[in-house]
């Protein structure tokens, strides 16, 4: 069977469905509405959506079909009038089959399938998610897991759930590894070697010339993202409006109520997703995980989500030829498999590595990605869900590193759809009062920048 393309919008009493169906016998439809789960049949068409809420079919729900388009409009009443029906645009999760395990692939190599099996285990926003922001410290570090090397190989990607994507590693063309053998490592060996590889690659005199040459990287300091847009026009709109949707008075960014706001200016959003986004989420398995590690599970996301804002700002909101090797590069879960286990961690990584990889390696810079990724963060997972879809359309058409969206980015797209808005917003709400010190970084920025002065002041008295 076929799962066509489609896309869902609602009103205050239903729902509408939009199924596209070219070149089939309108009269063979067969529609079925039970509870929450919307199934429709039309060979060699079969879709079944579970919504937020219960539908049912009365007098007001309608189905009708127009042949020049190829495409059925399906109307269903909601059951409880007014209610609003949420992530109604994320259509990984409205595909998702409630109470029932992904199926598994048979036939496949331990290299195309995960280690462990995928356990779908789904839960409706409760007070147990906001008790679970509460309760996670991001500074607290936890220990990980022990692993057994000598009779097999080593568990990396999203939830640990892979092994043997990198046996042949080193007849590929991939720069974006640095692990001498990814297979036989542990989540210590990698971040010992990380550390090590970051030390010797850290160059002084690159980092003193983009220090004291910092005006001609004025221009990406200054460059307004799409995603600081959104959260400015969302601001105004706080600022302006009455609507009881605002839970709080205060406009500042800490105090946005982002996923109310969400509902009533969705249209004017500047984060909407595009057909292409929306067919690439159509295409995603439908699987949900059980982690054995959540508070690590979101420390690699913001990961992720600084490589991805660093390069969004340094080529100014476009893609290059130099974007895949610079994402991949910059994020310590692509290049060194990092399993991180508190914020500072993550941080100090990051930065370590926008100072001693890319072209632009400048400490005001990286100040100004972080802020990036508290927007991205602050914004709320469509925003993060779009970066990755973004990462992920450059990853999957490259011919060695598609292997990183395998088994990372593909599940962090499924999983942050299911994740919890309100661990989402403690995570902003610490990267917006987070600070990273060039003492952090253990290589003497201070020094370093002292000792350009005083050479640029020298040079200048000589001239």
């Amino acid at each position: 069977m076929i799962t066509p393309t489609f896309k869902v919008d609602q009103d205050e009493h239903s729902v509408i469905i939009c199924i596209n169906t070219p070149y089939v016998r309108a009269q063979d439809v067969d529609l079925h509405v039970q509870g929450s789960e919307f199934r429709f049949f039309l060979r060699p068409y079969f879709l079944r959506l579970n919504f937020p809420g219960n539908l049912v079919e009365d007098d007001a729900s309608s189905a009708t079909y127009d042949p020049s388009a190829g495409q059925f409009t399906v109307k269903v009443s909601k059951e409880t009038k007014g209610e609003h029906f949420p992530d109604l645009d994320l259509l990984t999760k409205l595909l998702a089959r409630r109470g029932e395990p992904a199926a598994a692939t048979t036939g496949s190599s331990s290299a195309d399938q995960p280690k462990k099996p995928l356990i779908e285990v789904v839960g409706e926003t409760n007070n147990a998610d906001f008790q679970e922001a509460i309760d996670y410290n991001w500074e607290l570090p936890q220990e990980l897991p022990a692993e057994e090397l000598l009779m097999s190989n080593a568990s990396y990607g999203f939830n640990n759930h892979y092994s043997g994507y990198f046996k042949h590693v080193r007849e590929t063309a991939n720069e974006i590894n640095d692990l001498s053998d990814p297979e036989k490592s542990s989540a210590e060996s990698r971040r010992r070697e990380r550390i090590e590889a970051e030390d010797e690659k850290f160059d002084e005199d690159h980092y003193a010339m983009d220090y004291i040459t910092q005006k001609e990287l004025e221009h990406l300091l200054k460059f307004k993202t799409l995603w600081s847009k959104e959260l400015r026009r969302i601001q105004k709109n706080a600022k302006e409006a009455s609507n009881p949707l605002i839970q709080e008075v205060s406009t500042s960014a800490d105090n946005l109520d982002l996923s109310s706001l969400s509902i009533i200016d969705h249209k004017e959003s500047l984060i909407k997703f595009s057909e292409k986004e929306q067919t690439m989420m159509r295409q995603l398995p439908n699987k949900e995980f059980l982690l054995s590690n959540q508070k690590s599970t979101y420390l690699g996301l913001v990961d992720l989500m600084f490589a991805y804002s660093y390069n969004h700002r340094i080529f100014e909101g476009e893609n290059s030829v130099e974007s895949i090797w610079c994402i991949g590069k910059l994020s310590a879960t692509l290049s060194y498999l990092e399993q991180f286990t508190t914020l500072k961690d993550v941080m100090i990584a990051c930065f370590r590595r926008a100072l001693a990889y890319p072209l632009y390696r400048n400490f005001a810079l990286c100040e100004k990605v972080l802020q990036d990724v508290y927007v991205l963060f602050k914004l709320g997972k469509r925003a993060i869900l779009k970066a990755l879809l973004e990462m992920k359309d450059v990853f999957d058409h490259h011919d060695v590193y598609y292997v990183y969206s395998k088994i990372y980015i593909d599940d962090y797209c499924i999983w942050i759809q299911h994740a919890s808005d309100h661990v989402i917003r403690t995570l902003a709400h610490e990267l917006h009062h987070f600070t990273v010190s060039k003492d952090d970084i253990g290589w003497d920025l201070e020094e370093l920048e002292t000792i350009a002065r005083e050479m640029e002041q020298q040079q200048q008295q000589d001239e």
